[in-house]
C-alpha cells in the first residue's frame, strides 16, 4: 500500500506542478503501526537507506504522533526536498527491487494505511529542524490563498516573531493532492514539548500574530492541530 500511495502522490505532483513556482515539494504518508513495531520499522527503514545512499535534496522523516493525533494513524513518513532535485541520488532497477522488497517488510508491521498527500513548501524561516525533533502542526482550509500567505510571509519575518522563534524552523505550505480536506499547513520545530509550549504562549501573545489573525479573519479555519516527534532523518 505504501508503495501504490506514494506512486499515486508522484504522477499528481507532477501533473500539478506545472502551475507552480514553489521550489520545495513534499510526499506525506500516514499509517498505524502494530503495536510494538516502531522499532522493527525504524530499523527496517535505516537498513534501507544505508544500501540505496542519499537524497538529491531535502530527505525522509520518520515520525510518531503526539498530542492531537489522528485517530487512527499512529505514525508517518514525510519526504522532502526541491522540485527539481528530488527524490535519491542514485536511480536503478536494483534500487525500485530494494524498495519493492521494503514494502512487504513493512507490511508486516503496518496495520493500515490511514492518509496520503502531497503538496508544496512556500515559505521557511529558521536554521533546519535538525536538533528540533518535536513537531507541531496547524493544518488549515484557507479560501484566500494569496492574502493568507502574504500576511503569513510578513508575520514570520517580523523582528518580534524571529526574536521569539531564536532559530526554530517555522514553514508555511500548501496540499497539491491528496484526501485531507484541507489547503494549507504551518509547521514548526521545537526541541521538546516544554520549548513548544513556552515558544507557542509567547508568539499567540505577539503583536505580530495578532495582527496577522486580524488580517487573515474570514478567509481562514483552523482544522485542526497536532504535535509530533521525529524518529529518524535520512538524507
Amino acid at each position: 500500500m505504501l508503495k501504490k500511495q506514494l506512486s499515486i502522490l508522484a504522477i499528481t505532483l507532477l501533473l500539478t506542478s506545472l502551475s507552480f513556482a514553489q521550489n520545495g515539494m513534499y510526499l506525506a504518508y500516514e499509517f498505524q503501526a502494530k503495536t510494538g513495531s516502531e522499532s522493527t520499522i525504524a530499523q527496517l527503514l535505516t537498513t534501507y537507506h544505508n544500501e540505496v545512499g542519499a537524497y538529491k535534496s531535502g530527505g525522509f522523516d520518520v515520525t510518531r504522533f503526539d498530542l492531537n493525533g489522528p485517530d487512527e494513524g499512529t505514525h508517518r513518513v514525510l519526504i522532502y526536498g526541491d522540485m527539481d532535485n528530488f527524490g535519491l541520488e542514485n536511480q536503478s532497477t536494483m534500487i525500485g527491487l530494494q524498495f519493492e522488497l521494503l514494502q512487504e517488510k513493512l507490511n508486516d508491521h503496518i496495520e493500515k494505511g490511514t492518509r496520503s498527500e502531497g503538496g508544496y513548501l512556500l515559505a521557511e524561516n529558521g536554521n533546519g529542524f535538525d536538533g528540533y525533533p518535536y513537531r507541531a502542526e496547524w493544518r488549515l482550509n484557507v479560501s484566500d490563498p494569496a492574502t493568507y500567505a502574504a500576511s503569513f510571509v510578513k508575520f514570520m519575518n517580523s523582528d518580534e516573531v524571529l526574536s521569539i522563534m531564536n532559530e526554530r524552523p517555522l514553514e508555511l505550505g500548501s496540499v497539491a493532492g491528496g484526501m485531507t480536506g484541507e489547503t494549507h499547513w504551518v509547521y514548526a520545530g521545537f526541541e521538546n514539548i516544554i520549548d513548544y509550549m513556552m515558544t507557542m504562549q509567547a508568539i499567540y501573545a505577539s503583536d505580530a500574530f495578532m495582527l496577522h489573525q486580524e488580517e487573515a479573519s474570514g478567509i481562514f479555519t483552523l482544522m485542526r492541530e497536532f504535535t509530533e516527534t521525529n524518529l529518524a532523518t535520512f538524507k
